[in-house]
C-alpha cells in the first residue's frame, strides 16, 4: 500500500503483481500525467491503471477521511455553523455567570467580556501550529491560527466577524456597567489585548520575540 502525495485526494494505490515502485505522477486535478509511462490506461472513478512493466495497480478513494485542504485550520471559522457555536457558547457563558449569587450585573457582563476575550487570546493568538497532519513541511508550526486563517488573506468574511463580536460585546458591557470608570478600564484593555493582533500591522509580528518560537 502507498500514497501519492501530489494528489490532493490522496487515492490509495494497491499494487498487483510484482513489487515494482510506479515511475507515474497524478497532479491536483487528479488527472494522470507522464506519457507513454502510463502505457494502457484505465482509469474510470480512480479503478485500475497499468504502469510501467505492465504491473497493475488499483485506485480507491479514502471517503470520509480524504479532504482537500492542505491545511484544514484555514477554513474551520468557515464551517458550516461554527458563528452560531461560538455566539451561543458565549450566550451561555453569560448565563452561567448571572445564576450564580452575589454577582451583580456589571461584575457579570465585565467577567463575560474579560472571559471572553481571555478565551479567544489564546486560541487565536497564542496557541500556534495545527492539530492536523499537513504536508506543509512544518510551515504552519510558527503560526497563530489568526495567522493560518483564510491563508493570510485579510478582511475576510470570519476575519471581520471575529473582530466585530469582541466590540460589540464591549459595547454591551460598557452599556450594562453604567461606564463605571474601574470596569471601563478593565474592558478597555481586554478589548485591545484581541484587537490589536487583529491588525494587518501585526500579521506575523512577535513584540519583544514573546510567543516567536
Amino acid at each position: 500500500m502507498s500514497e501519492f502525495p501530489n494528489l490532493k485526494s490522496r487515492p490509495v494505490c494497491e499494487k498487483r503483481g510484482k513489487s515494482v515502485r510506479p515511475t507515474g505522477k497524478i497532479d491536483q486535478s487528479g488527472t494522470p500525467r507522464g506519457g507513454a509511462i502510463w502505457g494502457n490506461l484505465r482509469f474510470p472513478g480512480y479503478g485500475e491503471v497499468v504502469l510501467d512493466d505492465n504491473i497493475l495497480y488499483s485506485f480507491r478513494m479514502n471517503v470520509g477521511v480524504a479532504h482537500s485542504e492542505v491545511n484544514p485550520n484555514t477554513r474551520v471559522m468557515n464551517s458550516r455553523g461554527i458563528w452560531l457555536t461560538y455566539l451561543l457558547l458565549t450566550i451561555v457563558l453569560h448565563i452561567v455567570l448571572l445564576s450564580i449569587p452575589f454577582f451583580s450585573v456589571s461584575l457579570v457582563w465585565t467577567l463575560t467580556n474579560v472571559i471572553h476575550n481571555l478565551a479567544m487570546y489564546v486560541f487565536l493568538h497564542t496557541v500556534k501550529g495545527t492539530p492536523f497532519e499537513t504536508p506543509d513541511q512544518g510551515k504552519a508550526r510558527l503560526l497563530t491560527h489568526w495567522e493560518q486563517m483564510d491563508y493570510g488573506v485579510q478582511f475576510t468574511s470570519s476575519r471581520k466577524f471575529l473582530t466585530i463580536s469582541p466590540i460589540v460585546l464591549y459595547i454591551l458591557a460598557s452599556f450594562y456597567t453604567k461606564y463605571d470608570a474601574t470596569h471601563f478600564l478593565i474592558n478597555t484593555g481586554s478589548l485591545l489585548s484581541v484587537l490589536l493582533p487583529k491588525l494587518p500591522q501585526f500579521h506575523g509580528v512577535r513584540l519583544f520575540g514573546i510567543n516567536k518560537y
